[in-house]
C-alpha cells in the first residue's frame, strides 16, 4: 500500500502551491501528495518548474491527481465542446508526466454535470465517448490510469455511486479506466460496502476521510470502519489518499499512524 494525502480541500491557497502544506505531508510520512491537476494545469511555466524540482530534491512522489477538468469546460449536455477539453488536456498530460503521476482522478462534477433537461443515458454516452477519444490515446502514451470518482448529490448530479462509476468504466471497456471509491461520496449516499468487494477488481485507488471531511486522526467512526475494514477484506493494496480540510501536522501525522496500524494488523 501507498499512502498519500489530497492537498485540494486541506489548503486555501488555490492559485499556487502551498509548499508548506507540502512540507508536512512530508515531515508526517506520506509516500506522496495528491495535487489537483487544473492547479498545475494552470501553474505559470517558471512555477511548474519550482514545483517539479522541490517534489524531487524532497523525494515526495506524486502518484495521483485529482480535479482532472475545471468547471468552466463542459463535459456533458449541448454546450459540450471537445476542441477546448483537448487544448486543455495535452500540455496537462505533460505535466503529470514531469511529476511521475501514474493515477487521475476524473472526479470534477462541475464540468460534468448534467444540464437540465440531459438524461443520464446522453450524459453516460458524451462522457464515455470522451473518456475513449480524446483520454484513452493520452493515458496511454503517458502510462497514467484514469479512475472514475462518483461524487455525492450534495455536489454532484451525475455519477453518484460505484455502480454508476462503473458504467463509464464498462462502456469504455479499457484496461486504462478504471474506478475510485471515496468514502465521504460513499458515505453520503449510503452506498452498501458490499460494493466495495463487487467492484474490487476495478479499484485503482481510494479517498477516505470522514463526512464533512474531517480527518479520521485516532480512530473511526463506524461507518468509516466498514468501509475501511470492507477494503481491506478485499485484498486492496495500492495507493489511498487521505482528503480533509486542513489540519495541523501532527494531526496529519496521527492519521497516518493509525491508518497503518489498522491496515497492516
Amino acid at each position: 500500500m501507498r499512502y498519500g494525502f489530497c492537498t485540494g480541500f486541506a489548503t486555501p491557497l488555490k492559485d499556487r502551491i502551498d509548499y508548506t502544506l507540502l512540507d508536512a505531508v512530508r515531515q508526517a510520512g506520506y509516500d506522496f501528495v495528491e495535487l489537483p491537476l487544473m492547479q498545475t494545469a494552470a501553474l505559470p511555466e517558471a512555477a511548474f518548474t519550482a514545483l517539479a524540482a522541490v517534489l524531487r530534491a524532497s523525494g515526495l512522489a506524486a502518484d495521483s491527481s485529482c480535479n482532472l477538468f475545471p468547471p468552466t469546460l463542459r463535459l456533458t449536455g449541448p454546450d459540450a465542446r471537445r476542441e477546448p477539453v483537448r487544448a486543455y488536456l495535452r500540455p496537462a498530460f505533460d505535466r503529470l508526466s514531469a511529476l511521475g503521476t501514474r493515477t487521475l482522478v476524473f472526479g470534477s462534477s462541475g464540468a460534468r454535470n448534467l444540464p437540465q433537461g440531459v438524461s443520464a443515458e446522453e450524459g453516460y454516452r458524451q462522457l464515455s465517448a470522451l473518456v475513449a477519444e480524446e483520454l484513452v490515446p493520452l493515458l496511454e502514451k503517458h502510462d497514467i490510469t484514469l479512475v472514475m470518482e462518483p461524487i455525492g448529490g450534495y455536489e454532484a448530479n451525475f455519477i453518484r455511486t460505484l455502480p454508476e462509476g462503473m458504467e463509464i468504466v464498462r462502456r469504455v471497456n479499457h484496461p486504462r479506466v478504471r474506478l475510485l471509491a471515496d468514502s465521504v461520496h460513499l458515505l453520503w449516499e449510503k452506498e452498501d460496502p458490499a460494493d466495495l468487494t463487487r467492484f474490487a477488481p476495478y479499484l485503482m485507488h481510494v479517498h477516505v476521510c470522514e463526512n464533512q471531511r474531517v480527518l479520521p486522526v485516532d480512530a473511526y467512526s463506524p461507518e468509516l470502519a466498514a468501509f475501511l475494514q470492507t477494503l481491506k477484506a478485499t485484498g486492496y493494496n495500492r495507493t489511498l489518499s487521505f482528503e480533509p480540510m486542513p489540519y495541523p501536522p501532527e494531526a496529519m501525522a496521527q492519521a497516518l499512524r493509525t491508518l497503518k496500524s489498522f491496515w497492516e494488523s
